[in-house]
């Protein structure tokens, strides 16, 4: 729908947004609650039995994949107040249906593969997303390698093991698995949350080495605290889950998406006005990710500062070339990488050849997009190098988000510095994760408004 009075973005969302260059005011967003706990919290509240609270989750598309999932699981959940800001789950410990159930996983990846975990404690599921050409395409061959060595059949789609997926399990007893860490952590992140549940427990050998290992740690905080012992070694490559362990009912409190919040920090960071400020609260000190990215933007000159869970950045900052490891922010480095289009000198980020295998290919499509807007970056398999415009791009061009919300993110970034704007196409799939992102971002003072055609006049 096309608010033609104030020229807002509104639900639905517009699917074509014209960035307009801005500069950014002095702002207080409120950051949206964490994709990557509320998964985990929501799934351990659904396996524990008994009622457990979940307090602001995320709210997506994404959740909204996960909440269904977890009811097809046989949880109960419900909102304890109409803001929506406390969901009541009363969960099951293991899940027991013996009908045939179906599950719809939308474009959400990680949410698809944790639920595929368990999926092989049932005799009959099939999972099934909407989004063919983007979630449909991601990989989970080393998942149902796993689930197979433990008694599952399982019947993916071509060599890949991609969506639709049918697993018919129901009789996992448990034992030894061994899982490749090399494309994704979400495998290894499956097999714990399975791995409670197993009559005879399990261990758990990754090869090929581990990306993502922040998320594996926030698996294992979360298990944790929902009640599950686990004994593994630093390097996280060994596993051992002990039988006889249930899940239990907990309240959970959502910290602030770090994800989200480094595209404001990235839109900011970009800025060459002084005058703006951005202050995000809600941001959980000692967060792997959010450490690694506060750290990102200090080395890229950006003046950031954080007093407990606060985190403040000034724009009109010279940026600086820099060079990273990127595998610890995965989900961020397409926002980051926006910000250092506008960096003097050359970026490098490195170790990120997991990009390839998300919602879009996060380096090959997101270096054709910004190429088009005026950037100057150079896909690699394993990097991205840009070369950084301190004066800005030139835009004036349209630019597609590739039914990506993370590229979305990254290309808004862009069409602000630009010196014409970008139009931006899909820009509804920004809902999977940050549905209000381009309303906030208008809040910041950015200039974005959906392009109206000539059918909605």
């Amino acid at each position: 729908m096309l608010d033609l009075m104030n020229d807002k973005i509104s639900e639905p969302l517009a699917q074509t947004v014209v960035i307009a260059p801005s500069n950014l005011l002095p702002a207080q967003p409120e950051v949206p609650s964490s994709k990557y706990y509320t998964l985990r919290y929501v799934l351990a509240a659904s396996l524990a039995p008994g009622e457990s609270r979940v307090v602001l989750p995320a709210l997506s598309d994404d959740s909204d994949a996960l909440f269904r999932g977890c009811r097809a699981l046989g949880a109960e959940l419900r909102w304890e107040d109409e803001q929506e800001r406390v969901l009541l789950i009363r969960g099951t410990g293991r899940p027991r249906q013996t009908d045939p159930v179906t599950i719809n996983v939308g474009n959400a990846g990680a949410v698809s593969r944790l639920l595929i975990g368990l999926g092989a404690l049932l005799p009959d599921v099939t999972f099934v997303t909407d989004h063919p050409q983007s979630l449909g395409k991601r990989p989970n061959r080393e998942l149902l390698d796993a689930l197979t060595t433990l008694g599952v059949r399982c019947e993916g789609t071509g060599p890949d093991g991609c969506l639709p997926i049918t697993l018919h399990g129901g009789n996992v007893s448990g034992g030894s698995v061994t899982v490749s860490g090399a494309r994704s952590s979400q495998f290894l992140s499956a097999l714990l949350f399975l791995a409670p549940l197993l009559p005879d427990g399990l261990e758990i050998n990754v090869v090929d080495g581990l990306k993502s290992q922040p998320l594996v740690r926030t698996t294992l905080e979360v298990m944790q605290e929902a009640g599950i012992h686990i004994e593994y070694d630093d390097t996280l490559l060994h596993f051992s889950i002990a039988a006889g362990q249930h899940y239990q009912p907990r309240e959970y409190h959502i910290p602030g998406d770090y994800p989200s919040a480094a595209a404001l920090l990235a839109a900011y960071a970009a800025s060459n006005d002084p005058s703006s400020r951005l202050s995000l609260s809600r941001l959980r000190p000692g967060d792997e990710v959010g450490e690694y990215l506060f750290e990102t933007f200090q080395r890229m000159g950006a003046d950031i500062q954080r007093v407990g869970d606060t985190i403040t950045l000034r724009g009109g900052r010279r940026l600086q070339g820099f060079e990273i490891d990127g595998d610890p922010i995965t989900d961020c480095i397409p926002v980051v990488v926006a910000a250092a289009c506008f960096a003097e000198g050359e970026t490098r980020i490195y170790n990120v050849e997991s990009l390839h295998y998300k919602e879009s290919d996060r380096i090959n499509d997101l270096c054709t997009e910004l190429r088009k807007a005026g950037c100057a970056v150079e896909p690699q398999q394993d990097a991205i190098i840009i070369q950084g415009r301190p004066q800005g791009v030139e835009g004036g061009v349209t630019v597609d988000g590739h039914n990506d919300h993370r590229l979305l993110m990254a290309l808004a970034i862009v069409g602000l510095r630009s010196h014409h704007g970008l139009t931006l196409t899909g820009a509804e799939h920004i809902a999977k994760s940050y549905p209000h992102f381009f309303a906030e971002l208008q809040r910041c003072g950015a200039d974005i408004h959906p392009q109206v055609t000539r059918e909605a006049l």
